[in-house]
């Protein structure tokens, strides 16, 4: 397919400490430097010879909706990940995706539907346990309400249901008795506001693998390299571990050391879950795989970080892509989608 001449509009988010009604529309050409995969989508496209514009969005508006009808971008490489700063991050990657659907402009990334159902953990992985996925026993505490935990074993993990990015996961999140598990349940009902999921937590290892490409395909397993952490804190991923600039680093290791049988196995029931949510071009699924070796699904994420020193820049490595050969085909198989809208 020929790229060159055509015109692709990078649409990313800007954070911003201002209330809604303060902040500016959007900025065109603007604030590059906050968004390392910003950067690297800009150069690549530029690369494959298209004409390419970008814009900061901060809020949809009627202005800015006429403004992006005017430049009649040939499509629009979708990097918004909220709005509004808005507190239910993968809420308002929705609301982006389903303007764009309304507008008929084509998007790379995931649908509407899959980027809300992926918000709520619960749903999720009800939706995953309907189709033949594996995942941990769990129950819901809504706000309120404090259940039983005899139907689950200990030890558990607690956090919100729907938060992204670890938010309301610490290394106190991880517990052994019922007692501490209402703890905890009580903390994210004052904190978040919101109904808390109670988890079997699955000792063991954890692997993130990213699939990409319609139809998809796995680019490589990844695992996470918990030795950094003390032995006393529990083997996960928390808001500290994943955001904090002092805190040990925990990036996934390409390639995971992993016996043919489960990478296989791995590998399958990734292509699975992309499809039962309905994902596109690209997502992450995380699973943890207990000490019997049976993996169970953690996260399906929709729209995933795609930087170049992310997963999906290691893993593209191992298949010897460069990052602009995934952006390449990204581009391509949008534009062979056209502007349908999808709300299957």
């Amino acid at each position: 397919m020929k790229l060159e001449g055509k015109t692709c509009l990078i649409l990313y988010n800007v954070a911003s400490g201002k209330p809604p009604e303060e902040m500016a529309e959007a900025d065109f050409e603007s604030i590059l430097n906050e968004r390392s995969d910003t950067k690297a989508v800009r150069s690549s496209l530029k690369e494959l010879g298209m004409n390419v514009r970008t814009l900061a969005l901060r809020k949809l508006t009627s202005k800015f909706t006429a403004q992006l009808e005017e430049i009649k971008p040939d499509l629009i490489f979708n990097l918004c990940e909220t709005l509004y700063n808005h507190k239910h991050k993968a809420l308002a990657e929705m609301y982006v995706a389903g303007w764009l659907e309304l507008l008929k402009i084509p998007y790379t990334g995931a649908p509407p539907l899959s980027l809300v159902l992926a918000l709520n953990k619960m749903r999720c992985k009800q939706i995953a346990r309907a189709s033949g996925l594996p995942v941990a026993p769990s129950i819901l505490a809504q706000v309120g309400d404090m259940p039983n935990l005899d139907a689950i074993t200990p030890p558990f993990i607690v956090k919100p249901v729907r938060e992204d990015g670890s938010f309301g996961i610490t290394k106190d999140s991880v517990v052994k008795t019922p007692k501490e598990a209402e703890e905890q349940i009580k903390i994210i009902h004052e904190t978040y506001k919101q109904a808390a999921l109670v988890e079997e937590f699955i000792e063991g290892r954890e692997v993130t693998v990213p699939v990409f490409g319609n139809p998809p395909r796995v680019l490589g397993i990844g695992e996470i390299d918990f030795s950094v952490l003390s032995a006393k804190e529990p083997k996960i991923k928390s808001y500290e571990a994943k955001w904090k600039s002092d805190a040990p680093d925990l990036n996934a290791v390409f390639p995971a050391e992993i016996e043919t049988t489960l990478k296989n196995r791995l590998e399958k029931l990734a292509l699975r879950a992309f499809q039962t949510l309905g994902c596109r071009d690209y997502a992450r699924i995380d699973f943890r795989i207990s000490e019997n070796r049976r993996p169970y699904i953690l996260e399906i994420n929709p729209n995933p970080d795609f930087s170049p020193e992310g997963e999906f820049g290691d893993s593209a490595r191992l298949q010897n892509l460069t990052y602009t050969d995934l952006v390449k085909e990204i581009v391509e198989n949008t534009l062979a989608r056209g502007n349908a809208v999808d709300f299957e």
